[in-house]
């Protein structure tokens, strides 16, 4: 049998030291996880020394890899062992391709030509390129530093790309329906999974740009909560009333630069009077004001996933 436990068998618990010996995480580092985040959760014994389940073992080393990859432990040890598969599976980019992947670069300059391939991919319309840079960035990086060092970014140098001209319309509508495409695949399995709170998401009327609040969804899911994705053009009415007869505990509204200051105020204004007075309505994105009466801004993705962790 090689060791193998037969059918019906349960293997033991395991100690803590047992458990770091597995799996190479020292073990003041497991005590340290237990207390900031409760996993891994042991079984204690009458005396207190810990206990944990044989299958410990497995997820621990699939957060291992994520680890050297440059996740965080607070997005990745709440993950169930389905999402820390998603996310391994998107870190692993297939080998023999003839064109350099600029993802192994390490640090801020990595991101930025991580851009630049993903621009260079915009400008043939190689989705193959586009979606497995995007896949080996997601998977080096981590759901925050993705968002924020290439998502983000390449957003904006697409804007920047076609408003100086040496992109055209479908360009950027090609470039876009990618990302937006990626973010969405992303997001499945942890939408699958998610058990907190339910989240209204929306653009205001007129606004048709969905790549800012498909990153702050991107997040969301990721930090565990239920997203109920809108999207573009929709009405402050029906924003409020998903909240007061859909269940939606809070709001979000991503807000582009497109949108006249003038016109997200009012709305934004005119929203907050409709929703019910405890449902808190969180903003975002380059064109949102600077203040909204009882409101939460964010200027940063940095400060909404802070603002996630609390």
């Amino acid at each position: 049998m090689n060791g193998t436990p037969q059918r019906g068998t349960r293997a033991k618990p395991l100690s803590i030291g047992a458990l770091s010996r597995a799996t190479g995480i020292p073990a003041e580092t497991l005590r340290t996880w237990e207390r900031r985040y409760g996993n891994p959760k042991p079984l204690r014994k009458p005396s207190g020394h810990r206990l944990y389940p044989a299958t410990s073992v497995e997820q621990l080393r699939r957060v291992a890899r994520l680890l050297a990859q440059g996740h965080r432990p607070a997005e990745i040890l709440s993950l169930t062992a389905a999402q820390l598969d998603a996310l391994l599976s998107l870190s692993d980019p297939r080998a023999g391709r003839s064109e350099p992947m600029a993802e192994h670069s390490s640090g801020t300059a990595g991101s930025e030509r991580v851009v630049d391939a993903l621009t260079q991919a915009a400008m043939r319309f190689d989705r193959e390129s586009m979606m497995r840079h995007l896949r080996a960035a997601w998977g080096r990086l981590g759901p925050l530093r993705f968002l924020d060092e290439v998502s983000g970014p390449f957003m904006v140098r697409i804007g920047t790309e076609w408003e100086e001209g040496r992109l055209e319309i479908r360009h950027e509508h090609f470039a876009s329906g990618c990302l937006s495409d990626f973010l969405r695949e992303v997001r499945e399995p942890f939408d699958e999974e998610a058990k907190g709170p339910r989240v209204a998401a929306a653009l205001l009327p007129g606004d048709e740009h969905e790549g800012g609040l498909l990153m702050a969804c991107t997040l969301l899911a990721v930090r565990g909560y239920q997203v109920i994705y809108l999207g573009a053009n929709t009405p402050t009415e029906q924003i409020a009333a998903m909240a007061a007869t859909g269940g939606a505990e809070v709001v979000v509204v991503s807000v582009s630069a497109g949108v006249p200051r003038a016109r997200a105020e009012r709305e934004l204004s005119q929203l907050r009077q409709a929703l019910p007075h405890p449902v808190p309505l969180w903003v975002g994105g380059a064109g949102a004001p600077l203040t909204v009466p009882s409101a939460d801004r964010f200027g940063s993705l940095l400060a909404f996933s802070t603002r996630l962790e609390r």
